[in-house]
């Protein structure tokens, strides 16, 4: 297989990658439209230069062919000098007629790529659906099966590629106003969006191909056309003999292989032409939707709370301070009445799996390592305080008697302490003793506390 840069000269990009690149895109396509009038890609010389001529009268900047030790002023040495320097670089070439002049002619390598420059440039929209009733058409015609390679697949296939390629491009575009669509617009920037938006994506022809004139009309007569150039022997031996012939190849096997390939690869193309505009579609109702959305909020937002404000401060300079009146309507609370979709949407979570490096072997403790466990949870139990092991406390301290004061249990650590603040919150609940506030204020070393006193219940007694 070639590759590009085996075929094109090694400077044939330069001029595009240069400082003066604007002006040697639009020399070479000056040139390439004053040829449309002409039966072949060459004219004088002195005709090129004429146009040229005319191109850098139009300009003001001056342009260097010397690594900018010095500038070009005149409009016809910038034309030789592009002239020549567009052949050097392999764009144009010199031809010398039998009257001793010059023709300038495009090589055959720069004509590809100047009509690609010109249909980027022009952007003009392709005709789908005349596409797509040519490869009908074609298929249809009886009279083209004498020579079906020639005459019949080889056009189905370029033309099936552009209909491919075409609607493509369509999607990337419609993605492209995506992205673009209303970011930091005005209101009328959005409605003028719209009508941009209408007239590059939703076109005539698109709307006709999935309407009036829909894929789906000619799909399957396509399909049994092409399925019976390989299930006829007779055409399918005159599609491999035309193969031969055309792309020069030698082995009968190698074209029949090409020839199913490329019927194949024909009908797997209108398979998928639905899901191609299925997903066109699927972008340009999300399109229209956010760009609509974006209109209704533009339109709201007078009523949000910054627009209120605005539209009270910008009335209140249309009056002096010594005005008092304004209207009753001005201090109105309007209901915003739209909330963006986008707004509210949930943001999807993303789930990551990371890998496992080792799986832990579970530990087996031995007898000692079990009881110092059990020791550490029996400790780590005893120093729990709940309200059986208070009112246990409690009735420890009491004893024979009916009463205590709490100033009579020693608090010698922040535990104890604790336990004197516990006996008081349980004994809320507690049916085995109760508490009496005094106004006797015990100060310690430690603490610092309210007296109370700690009595015994008899039973149905509740707590003071």
């Amino acid at each position: 297989m070639k590759n590009l840069f085996s075929v094109i000269p090694a400077d044939f990009f330069k001029p595009l990658n240069s400082k003066y690149k604007d002006q040697y895109a639009d020399c070479l396509l000056e040139i390439y439209n004053s040829y449309k009038s002409e039966i072949s890609y060459g004219v004088d010389r002195e005709s090129v230069v004429s146009t040229l001529v005319e191109y850098f009268n139009t300009r003001t900047d001056d342009i260097s062919f010397d690594d900018d030790s010095s500038f070009e002023k005149d409009s016809r040495t910038k034309a030789q000098k592009t002239i020549n320097y567009l052949k050097d670089c392999g764009w144009l070439d010199f031809e010398e007629e039998k009257n001793y002049l010059q023709n300038v002619v495009l090589t055959e390598h720069a004509v590809p790529f100047i009509r690609t420059m010109n249909d980027v440039i022009r952007n003009e929209e392709t005709e789908y659906q005349g596409l797509i009733s040519q490869i009908h058409a074609v298929l249809q015609n009886e009279d083209l099966y004498s020579k079906p390679y020639q005459f019949i697949l080889k056009n189905v296939v370029n033309n099936t590629e552009q209909l491919v390629s075409s609607l493509k491009r369509l999607n990337i575009s419609i993605k492209k106003h995506i992205d673009k669509q209303t970011k930091n617009k005005e209101l009328s920037d959005v409605l003028k969006l719209f009508a941009d938006y209408n007239a590059e994506i939703v076109s005539k022809s698109l709307y006709r191909l999935k309407t009036s004139e829909n894929v789906g009309k000619f799909r399957q007569s396509i399909k049994i056309n092409l399925d019976r150039m390989l299930s006829e022997p007779s055409i399918l031996k005159d599609l491999v003999d035309g193969y031969m012939e055309i792309e020069q190849e030698t082995d009968p096997d190698i074209a029949q292989d090409k020839i199913i390939e490329m019927i194949i690869d024909v009908k797997s193309a209108f398979e998928n032409l639905d899901k191609i505009i299925e997903d066109i579609d699927r972008k340009n109702n999300h399109y229209m939707k956010n760009a609509a959305s974006r209109a209704k909020f533009e339109l709201a937002s007078g009523t949000n709370q910054e627009g209120k404000i605005n539209a009270i401060l910008r009335y209140l300079t249309e009056y002096s301070d010594e005005d008092e009146t304004a209207p009753e309507d001005l201090f109105n609370v309007f209901v915003q009445k739209f909330v963006s979709e986008e707004s509210i949407k949930k943001i999807p979570e993303k789930k990551t799996y990371e890998e496992v490096a080792s799986i832990n072997v579970a530990e087996t403790l031995t007898e000692e390592e079990k009881e110092l466990k059990k020791k550490l949870l029996q400790d780590k139990q005893m120093a729990r305080i709940y309200r059986k092991k208070i009112e246990a406390f409690v009735m420890e301290r009491l004893g024979l008697r009916q009463l205590i004061m709490a100033s009579e249990i020693p608090v010698n650590s922040r535990k104890d302490f604790e336990t004197l603040i516990y006996i008081r919150l349980f004994a809320i609940e507690s049916k085995i003793y109760k508490v009496k506030k005094t106004g006797q204020r015990i100060k310690t070393e430690k603490c610092e506390f309210t007296d109370f006193e700690i009595i015994k219940k008899n039973g149905g007694e509740k707590n003071v």
